[in-house]
This record gives C-alpha cells, sequence and structure tokens, in this order.
C-alpha cells in the first residue's frame, strides 16, 4: 500500500505543480505591479495590459517576451554596478514562470481569486506628510507653426507653513500619450512675485518655458545652476516615481512654490493634459540635503551620407533652433562646446558626445541617471575615467528612449575635490531613414535642443554634501 500511496501522492503533487495558474489570482497582480506603469491606455508600451481580455489577447507576444528575458527591460548592462531596488523592476524566477506557464497554456482570461488589491499611490512612513500636488485646471497644448514641441510651466503652491524635506515622489502625467516629460523644480519664497507674474501674463494656464522657469532666481551663473539645479523629482517613460535612499530629502522651506515643467510632445497629438505629483515630506530632522547635478555634454550629428536637405547646413539648423525656441536656445550648442572644452568657433560633427565635469566639493553620490532622445543608441556615467580609481556609475548599453529610469546605488559613491565625472553618449542617425522610434525622416543637422526631434546627452547625479 505505501508505494500506491507514494505514488498518488507524486502523482497529486504533479497536478498541482502543473496546473495553469489563475489570471486573476497569479497573472494579473504581477502584471499590475511590474508591467502596467508602462502597459496602460496611452502609455509608453505598444498595448496595454490593463483588462483580462488585453493580456489574453497579446499571450503569445507575452510568453515570448517574458519566457525570453526582454520583458520587463532592465536597461543597466553587466558594467553597471548593483543598484537597489532592482527587483521592483524586474520579475522573480517565480513570477517568471508563472506568467509564461499561464501564456503559453492560452493566456485564459477566467480563473479564481481577485488578485490584491492596488498599491498605494506611495510608502507614507511614520513622520511623513503627503502633499498632493495637481494643476489648477486642463492645458491643451500648441507650439508655433511648424514646432512639434510645447514646454509649459505650471505654479503649483504646497502651502507651506514650516520647513520640510520631500523624500518620496510620484508623478502622473494626465496624458501620457502627449508628455515627453515632467519636472518639478523648487521655487524659493523670495520668488513668489515674480512666479505669480509669469502665471498672470498668460490667460492660458501657466506659461511658456523652453530651457528651464523662467524665474531669474534660476538663471544663476551656468556652474552653480548645473550643479544644484533645484529639481524635486521627474517623470520621463519608464520613469516617474520612487523614494530617495534612506536618511536624504529635497529641502523646502516654508513657503516654497512648485513649479511643474512639461514638455509636450506634440507628434502624439495634443489631447488636454491635467497632470499631477504627490510627495511625501518630512520635518529637516535627522536628513541631508540632496542635489540634483547635471552633466550635459554636446550634440553634433550632421546628415548622414546621401542625406540632402536645407537643415543639413549647421547654421540653418541653429536659426531654426532659435526660431522654434527663442533666441537663448541657438546660444545654447556653443555654450556646451566651450563647457565641454571644445571649440565653439569649429565644431566637430560625430555620432559620439562626452563631456568631463571635475568635482570641486566633497560628496557621496547616491543616484544616477541618463536622458537622451530618439537617436540615442547608449550612455555611460564613469568617475575618474583613466585613473587607477575608475568606476562605472551607471552603463547603458542599448538606449531606449521609451525605458527611463533613475538608479539608486547599492553603495553610495564618495567623491572629492579633483575628482572627475564623464557623461558619453552615442547616438545612430541612421534611425531617420527608417522613421525608427517616430523620428521624422526629415534630413538635418541635429544639435543640443528641447523638442523630441532635438537630441540630448544628460548624466544626472543626486548628491549630499557633508
Amino acid at each position: 500500500m505505501a508505494p500506491l500511496i507514494a505514488a498518488a501522492a507524486s502523482r497529486g503533487h504533479s497536478r498541482q505543480a502543473s496546473a495553469v495558474p489563475s489570471f486573476q489570482r497569479d497573472v494579473k497582480p504581477i502584471l499590475r505591479e511590474k508591467c502596467t506603469g508602462c502597459h496602460q491606455t496611452d502609455g509608453i508600451a505598444p498595448f496595454p495590459l490593463e483588462t483580462a481580455k488585453q493580456a489574453h489577447d497579446k499571450a503569445a507576444l507575452i510568453a515570448a517576451a517574458v519566457g525570453g528575458g526582454t520583458m520587463p527591460p532592465w536597461p543597466p548592462g553587466p558594467r553597471s554596478p548593483d543598484f537597489a531596488g532592482q527587483e521592483q523592476h524586474t520579475l522573480t524566477a517565480s513570477q517568471r514562470a508563472t506568467i509564461v506557464r499561464w501564456a503559453r497554456a492560452g493566456g485564459r482570461a477566467s480563473g479564481p481569486g481577485a488578485g490584491k488589491p492596488p498599491p498605494a499611490e506611495l510608502d507614507v512612513r511614520p513622520g511623513e506628510s503627503v502633499l498632493n500636488l495637481e494643476m489648477t485646471s486642463p492645458y491643451r497644448p500648441s507650439a508655433p507653426k511648424g514646432a512639434t514641441d510645447d514646454y509649459r510651466c505650471f505654479l503649483l503652491d504646497p502651502k507651506l507653513t514650516s520647513d520640510v524635506y520631500a523624500t518620496s515622489s510620484r508623478i502622473v502625467p494626465g496624458s501620457p500619450a502627449v508628455v515627453h516629460h515632467v519636472i518639478l523644480f523648487r521655487a524659493a519664497p523670495t520668488s513668489r512675485q515674480e512666479a505669480e507674474a509669469l502665471d498672470a501674463s498668460d490667460p492660458r494656464p501657466g506659461w511658456s518655458c523652453f530651457g528651464g522657469t523662467g524665474l531669474s532666481a534660476q538663471g544663476r551663473g551656468a556652474g552653480q545652476s548645473l550643479n544644484n539645479s533645484g529639481w524635486i523629482s521627474a517623470w520621463a517613460p519608464g520613469w516617474g516615481s520612487g523614494r530617495l535612499p534612506d536618511g536624504v530629502g529635497v529641502p523646502l522651506p516654508a513657503g516654497s512654490l512648485v513649479v511643474m515643467q512639461v514638455h509636450y510632445n506634440l507628434l502624439n497629438g495634443r489631447s488636454p493634459d491635467r497632470s499631477r505629483a504627490v510627495l511625501t515630506v518630512a520635518p529637516p530632522t535627522g536628513l541631508n540635503a540632496i542635489e540634483t547635478s547635471l552633466l550635459p555634454a554636446p550634440i553634433e550629428l550632421a546628415c548622414t551620407a546621401g542625406e540632402k536637405g536645407r537643415l543639413c547646413d549647421r547654421n540653418a539648423a541653429l536659426a531654426e533652433l532659435g526660431r522654434k525656441y527663442g533666441s537663448l536656445a541657438a546660444f545654447v550648442p556653443a555654450g556646451l562646446l566651450v563647457l565641454c572644452g571644445q571649440s565653439a568657433a569649429d565644431p566637430q560633427p560625430s555620432t559620439t558626445s562626452a563631456c568631463d565635469r571635475r568635482i570641486d566639493r566633497a560628496g557621496t553620490i547616491h543616484v544616477v541617471a541618463g536622458h537622451m532622445h530618439l537617436l540615442g543608441k547608449s550612455i555611460r556615467l564613469e568617475l575618474n575615467p583613466g585613473r587607477a580609481d575608475a568606476r562605472i556609475l551607471l552603463d547603458i548599453p542599448r538606449w531606449d528612449f521609451h525605458w527611463q529610469n533613475a538608479y539608486v546605488l547599492e553603495q553610495a559613491v564618495d567623491v572629492r575635490p579633483g575628482d572627475v565625472v564623464r557623461a558619453t553618449c552615442r547616438y545612430d542617425p541612421s534611425r531617420r531613414r527608417t522613421g525608427d522610434q517616430g523620428v521624422p525622416k526629415i534630413p538635418r543637422y541635429i544639435l543640443w535642443g528641447e523638442g523630441t526631434t532635438d537630441e540630448m546627452c544628460l548624466g544626472i547625479l543626486q548628491v549630499t554634501h557633508p
């Protein structure tokens, strides 16, 4: 009898292990936690996975992508250091197996169980409070004739009566299809009158703000502004929420305002937007101030062999930047060349862009990120390249504009005066020939610019100082 009982138990266990997972109980919670941040209606992914039917219809694609390890994406390559919270963006072996078994069995939409409740928007910890910030009314983006980008700043008043530090954030674009990125800037209490005047200067919500907020307090020296950009938080496709490392926060003095800068990409339409942000804040006691440093590099991408057109001439392309975004935009390419030790009088086109920035103040790097646009191929941030103590802070060998993130270093990195951080970006202008990723096919010389069809090479560091 014992062998028969053992065999029966073994068959029962085998049937249980091979049972098709329930969509509602087993699969839906995983999709909600790891996938629908991008795979949502009007999201950056090519299709939504918010309902059982949507998932069922894409079961074969889900099986191939998840089984092959390409989804969900994790852009940092093997040369990158370890990052905290990677498990929040990737699947465990068990989760991957569950989804693949369900999808390969036909992706049935039925099954017992209602799944876990939706996760809370933010993890609010003891001593923290929540600030809900939202545009006062919807805004329909627009741009001058021939332009495809609209930068708009909206004034948000958190009504702070005491000093606090922002410790985490969640930015939710109201119209993800047209929102290219969102940045929350801190505006000092002394800027209130100027900010309110800017807000009142246009009958529509907000004011036009290419290149920054337009506030004079933001117009400090270039080096100072880059070392401490005044960013509170940011959203880009694939990135828009998260908690800062324990023990740090972004200072928000009493009376501070928040300026929400939204970049609208009109290539995807002009639907109304009402973006919002949620912040957790805590009293300053026990927290260190964290600053966001920006490391831009110049862009000089000439037309490829065989391409012809008026805008293949660099001067014509430069004039077009000024026409679309204002005269200041036409001076940025030369300013970046000078900042990065290159010749503004004789710029050399290249599909590789790089810039070294010397550290002038001791600090600790906690968070790293990179940003490019549609022609981007790869991006790398390095500390002290060419030296014995060189190390890579972030390496993304296959850049995809639709999968961006900020990465918290598992081990924070100390820097000293004299250290150097290098940002290196590589581009593939041939994507213009096929319209890959929606790149317009019009030949032109590409420079640093604010538009989706221009380019950027930007390293981002979040740093504390002793």
